[in-house]
């Protein structure tokens, strides 16, 4: 005997099931496709941002490298100019050399030369009044205690005179150079340690360093705005920096020197020992095009590695 049909209602329902089911399933085949796309992605990411960053340490090295190729004589004119160089494997990039001296530190340079560059590259007048005066009292705290005077040995008895110059006094040692407080590790605590806005702060940054080993400016490598703000140059003494870059001769510039004697602890024309070194990679297989990197070097005394490393930092 024959079963009778399913009515219509039951019919329904189960083309509905059916429907739901296949839905479901399409689904969950699109989002697995969608993951595995998305895996993939996320792994050539990380193989191009691995490529970048291998790109740019050898970026550093080149500019480095590029350090110990220029003359002792002409180290003092890294100014950040671009020079291109090819890193290998097709992948370009451009070098910036500067020498560290030609920022404004702000653990050693004069607390009126932080505060006029400070004004100069905009930061507010409620902030900037009275900055020199905040530095120099951070510095102050900072410094550490003299220590007690030693006890002097008592005098070697008098010798008759033979005509040669006199000992050294017995017990004494020679003067030993100022300590220089450590307070600012990066320019970005100067909101926090001398109480500044940060929306005010700006691209003051981009005028200071921790690096300059003496605080003094070199005004053959030293950004135009930085040579603006130093207090006592005028339009004429810039314009002359100006023409001693375009020379040979450089440090031994008379004007030059005479700049430096009438701004003593302003301006320096010593060799540079601390260099800062921009790479960006332009472009190559691969890599992140636009992928930068900043990197502060040492040179080291001879008979050492050329070049020590005192910051890294990729962008």
């Amino acid at each position: 005997m024959r079963g009778s049909p399913a009515p219509a209602a039951e019919r329904g329902i189960i083309l509905i099931a059916v429907l739901l089911a296949v839905a479901i399933m399409a689904v969950m085949v699109v989002a697995t496709a969608a993951l595995t796309r998305s895996g993939i992605s996320s792994e050539e990411l990380e193989q191009r941002r691995l490529a970048s960053h291998l790109a740019l340490r050898s970026g550093v090295e080149a500019g480095k490298a590029l350090i110990l190729a220029t003359p002792e004589d002409r180290r003092v004119y890294l100014d950040g100019d671009e020079t291109a160089v090819d890193l290998g494997g097709g992948v370009s990039a451009t070098v910036r050399l500067r020498d560290a001296a030609g920022f404004i530190d702000l653990n050693r340079s004069d607390p009126k030369l932080i505060e006029a560059v400070a004004r100069f590259s905009g930061l507010g007048r409620e902030a900037a009044d009275g900055l020199a005066d905040r530095i120099t009292q951070l510095r102050k705290d900072a410094a550490p205690e003299p220590a007690g005077t030693p006890p002097q040995k008592a005098p070697a008895p008098a010798r008759a005179a033979t005509g040669s110059a006199s000992a050294p006094p017995v017990g004494r040692s020679p003067p030993k150079p100022p300590v220089v407080p450590i307070i600012f590790l990066a320019v970005d605590q100067m909101p926090a340690l001398l109480d500044l806005p940060p929306e005010e702060i700006g691209s003051l940054g981009a005028d200071l360093t921790v690096y300059n080993p003496t605080g003094e400016i070199n005004p053959l490598a030293a950004p135009e705005q930085v040579l603006q703000a130093i207090p006592g140059l005028s339009e004429r003494d810039i314009s002359d920096i100006a023409m001693a870059r375009k020379t040979a001769i450089g440090a031994n510039d008379s004007r030059l020197q005479q700049l430096a004697q009438r701004l003593p602890g302003m301006l320096t024309l010593r060799q540079p020992s601390v260099f800062v070194v921009d790479v960006k990679v332009n472009a190559g297989p691969g890599v992140l095009p636009g992928s930068s990197a900043q990197a502060v070097v040492r040179l080291l005394p001879q008979g050492q590695m050329p070049f020590g490393t005192l910051a890294l930092e990729e962008k």
